[in-house]
């Protein structure tokens, strides 16, 4: 059994060599497509890629990951993002996965982190790994996927127990920012085709809100549940879009809305137990932490949200058990750049999979520590 890394890239040198470096020891083949850098990432992906080659870029996504899958060798694909990294530890449990699976098995979602600069994060499950196959192919534009063609081909998606961060969001936010306006507008084009797709329409609100945007954001969330009701997914758009408007309730009803689709969402799970806490309904937010984690045990961060809840109730000890214990699982959540916590961004804690008030995994762990020892006065803070 071999396995192909696959990357698309674009003036990516301050990422690139980390992303290969971080797979390197676990896979056959690194693949490499640019799509127009102007930077150092050209001479950088001929020194660390088997194959290499630049392809002119329309907006077409699903295209150029198409290029990379068409040089592939090995019997699995692994496509990440420059900005992706593999957790020490992960690869291995990958491997071992990808050797139990059944052969109908055609794709595996890995468990994502998502982080920010500090310490902030949120997650999702990533078709990050399927079998390399002439039928398994990218489609859309945007928000490119092989779902639709594994489908085709009679495979099933799992789950896979591997998790996996994405360092993206740590860029300034002028960088984001101006990805975000990039997607809203392939977004609009890819609306004008399928204007009904209410997974991409309340996306298209989440992004709204990073930006600030929040009557459109209110606005697209709402339409996306309209023309769906039935996806959980766009109840936990709808969800987050309230969240971030203060409408702590209502977000909590969407999110509910969400579960009553989809009773084993871990994700949804979580959120909810985010807007009991923001209600003060500390113990019901405690169960659905744990309701969360049972359902996907790779969720990592509800042992942060459950040690933010015992740091709530001033059980030091306990908080700080919680956290290292999070900490020591994926050492990702004790990322921090000061250059990042100085810029101005007053919407991406709208991101964030835990209470708003959020500091870092470094932050509350120290202050929990120093608690519990007596070394930090009862009225600090």
């Amino acid at each position: 059994m071999t396995v192909t890394l696959c990357l698309i890239v674009r003036n990516e040198t301050a990422y690139l060599r980390g992303c290969v470096e971080s797979a390197r020891d676990f896979v056959d083949q690194v693949v490499i497509v640019d799509t127009g850098s102007t930077d150092g990432t050209v001479d950088m992906g001929w020194q660390l890629a088997d194959a290499f080659c630049e392809v002119p870029f329309d907006g077409d996504f699903s295209a150029a990951r198409n290029e990379a899958l068409v040089r592939a060798d090995g019997d699995w694909i692994l496509f990440l993002d420059a900005d992706e990294r593999m957790i020490g530890g992960e690869a291995e449990k990958l491997l071992g996965h990808l050797k139990e699976i059944g052969p109908d098995v055609l794709g595996l979602r890995l468990l994502r982190y998502n982080f920010f600069a500090t310490g902030g994060f949120y997650t999702g499950r990533e078709l990050k790994v399927f079998r390399n196959l002439p039928e398994i192919e990218y489609r859309r534009k945007i928000n490119e996927s092989v779902a639709a063609s594994i489908a085709d081909a009679g495979g099933r998606v799992e789950p896979a127990p591997v998790v996996m961060n994405h360092f993206g969001h740590c860029r300034p936010v002028e960088e984001r920012d101006e990805k975000a306006y990039r997607y809203l507008s392939l977004m609009d084009r890819q609306l004008r085709d399928n204007p009904k797709d209410a997974v991409l329409v309340g996306y298209k609100g989440l992004i709204m809100r990073t930006l600030g945007r929040f009557e459109e954001a209110e606005d697209y969330s709402g339409r996306s549940v309209g023309l769906d009701p039935s996806s959980a997914t766009v109840w936990l758009f709808r969800g987050h879009v309230l969240r971030s408007l203060g409408k702590d309730g209502e977000a909590l009803e969407a999110y509910l809305k969400g579960l009553a689709v989809a009773p084993g969402n871990a994700a949804l799970h979580n959120m909810a137990g985010v807007q009991l806490a923001a209600l003060g309904q500390l113990p019901d937010a405690a169960e659905s932490f744990r309701t969360a984690r049972r359902h996907d045990p790779q969720l990592l961060h509800t042992d942060i949200n459950l040690g933010l809840l015992a740091q709530a109730g001033g059980d030091w000890a306990g908080a700080a058990e919680l956290m290292r214990k999070a900490g020591a699982a994926n050492p990702g959540f004790y990322h921090d750049e000061w250059a990042g916590r100085a810029e101005r961004d007053p919407f991406r804690a709208f991101y964030y999979e835990t209470v708003l008030g959020y500091a870092g995994l470094g932050y509350h762990l120290g202050y929990c520590e120093q608690r519990a020892s007596g070394t930090v006065p009862p009225s600090g803070r």
